[in-house]
């Protein structure tokens, strides 16, 4: 699944996830301390981040080159760390990335799908 129609179906995905972890945030009243507490919430917010990293994987090397703004690396390597190094994870760390860099993402990857290029209207 490569090319424009297969980037903008990934893209949709992890739009898709970024929307479940702001779920997830607003369902806990957006509360560092309960994400402190609560394995639930953080293990389901950290699996969001980890399908995230591994979509970005699938996403074609035009569209990461095309747009370069986008931490791709940090996001890879935020997926590492949950695969790899669990127990070193930086709660704080985690929760800037939850709150901040996922909408910002979210948000980003929404702009690039409504400038048309990656529409379905315009497929290769």
């Amino acid at each position: 699944m490569r090319g424009r129609r297969g980037d903008r179906i990934i893209l949709q995905k992890i739009i898709e996830y970024c929307a479940e972890i702001e779920g997830f945030i607003t369902r806990f009243d957006a509360s560092y301390e309960i994400y402190l507490s609560d394995k639930g919430f953080r293990y389901a917010c950290d699996m969001c981040v980890l399908q995230i990293g591994e979509l970005t994987k699938r996403l074609s090397d035009d569209f990461k080159a095309q747009n370069s703004e986008i931490m791709w690396h940090a996001i890879k390597g935020m997926r590492n760390v949950l695969v790899h190094e669990y127990e070193k994870i930086d709660l704080y760390k985690s929760w800037v990335t939850l709150t901040q860099r996922v909408p910002e993402l979210k948000a980003q990857l929404e702009q690039i799908l409504a400038e048309g290029e990656y529409n379905e209207n315009h497929d290769e």
